[in-house]
C-alpha cells in the first residue's frame, strides 16, 4: 500500500473576469516560486516512487514489476503534480486572497526564506535511508530525554509547531484517503476479488493506528532535524506565526490541494498495479 509520507455594465464585468483569468497563472507561479514548490514536488515525487517500489511493497516480479515501475514513473511526474496542485490551491484560496498575500509576505521575509530552505533541504536529505535512520534515532533520544535538555526543549517546540496547524490529524486524514484511493484503483481493475467498497473502507480504517504512529514518528523526526539550526527564540517566533488565523487558513488550503492531488495519484497507482496483477495471472 502506498503512503504518502490549499458591478457595473456588462463590458466591465467581462473585462474584470478576463483580468482575473489572466492573473491566475501569474499568481500561481509567484506562489510556487516563493514557496519552493517545484523543488518540493520533485522531492515528493521521488518519495512516492521510492515508497511504491520498495522491496516487498507490491506482489510483482520480473517483467511485470518492470512494467509497473514504468507506470509509476509516468504517474509521479512532478511538473504535472504541481500544476494540478496549484490549480486546486488557487480555487481554495479564491475567497481568502489575504491568506495568499500573508504566505507570500512570510516567504519573502528573511526568517521565512530560511525556514523554507531548511524544510526543503531536510526533506531532500531524508531520501537517504541512513539519514532517515539517524533522524529517528535523534527523535528516540529526545523522547526518552537522553539527548539533553536542548533535545527535549526542541521536541516541545516541534510539537507546538505541529499542534498549531493540526498536522498530525491532517496527515492522518490524507493517509487514510490516499490508502482508500489506492484500493479503489485496484477495485476498478477487478484486482481485489470478493471485496466491496465498504469492505475496503473497513480495511483502511483498521490501518488507522499504524498510519497515525508512522506519521507521528516521521513528522517529529523530520521537524526535529529541520529546525535544529534555529535558535529557541527563532523557533518560538515561527510557532507564533503559524498559529495566526491566516497561516492556519493557508495551511488548510494546502492540505485540501494535497488531498486532491495525492488521492488521484494513489488511485492511478492502484489501477496500474491491478492491471499488472491481472496480466500476470493470465
Amino acid at each position: 500500500m502506498q503512503r504518502q509520507r490549499f458591478l457595473g455594465v456588462t463590458v466591465l464585468i467581462v473585462l474584470l473576469a478576463l483580468g482575473a483569468m489572466l492573473s491566475r497563472p501569474a499568481q500561481a507561479n509567484e506562489l510556487s516560486r516563493a514557496l519552493l514548490l517545484p523543488e518540493l514536488f520533485g522531492v515528493m515525487a521521488e518519495e512516492g516512487r521510492k515508497s511504491v517500489l520498495a522491496d516487498g511493497a507490491v506482489p510483482l516480479q520480473g517483467r511485470a514489476f518492470e512494467q509497473f515501475s514504468g507506470d509509476v514513473e509516468d504517474i509521479y511526474q512532478p511538473e504535472r503534480m504541481l500544476a494540478e496542485f496549484l490549480r486546486v490551491l488557487e480555487a481554495e484560496l479564491a475567497d481568502t486572497p489575504e491568506a495568499r498575500t500573508d504566505a507570500l509576505d512570510f516567504a519573502a521575509s528573511d526568517p521565512g526564506r530560511r525556514i523554507l530552505q531548511l524544510e526543503l533541504a531536510a526533506r531532500e536529505a531524508l531520501l537517504d535511508d541512513d539519514v532517515d535512520m539517524l533522524a529517528r534515532m535523534a527523535l528516540d533520544e529526545a523522547r526518552a530525554g537522553t539527548g539533553g535538555d536542548d533535545g527535549a526543549q526542541r521536541l516541545q517546540q516541534v510539537r507546538a509547531r505541529i499542534d498549531a496547524n493540526d498536522l498530525i490529524e491532517l496527515n492522518v486524514s490524507l493517509g487514510l484517503n490516499t490508502s482508500f484511493a489506492y484500493y479503489r484503483g485496484m477495485l476498478a481493475e477487478n484486482a481485489v476479488n470478493g471485496m466491496s467498497t465498504d469492505m475496503l473502507l473497513q480495511l483502511v480504517w483498521a490501518q488507522e493506528p499504524e498510519i497515525r504512529a508512522d506519521i507521528e514518528d516521521w513528522i517529529e523526526s523530520y521537524f526535529l532535524m529541520t529546525y535544529r539550526p534555529l535558535s529557541a527564540e527563532e523557533m518560538q517566533d515561527f510557532v507564533a506565526y503559524v498559529s495566526t488565523p491566516l497561516a492556519q487558513e493557508f495551511n488548510r488550503a494546502m492540505f485540501r490541494a494535497f488531498d486532491t492531488v495525492f488521492s488521484e495519484i494513489s488511485y492511478q497507482v492502484g489501477r496500474a498495479l491491478g492491471r499488472r496483477l491481472n496480466v500476470e495471472e493470465l
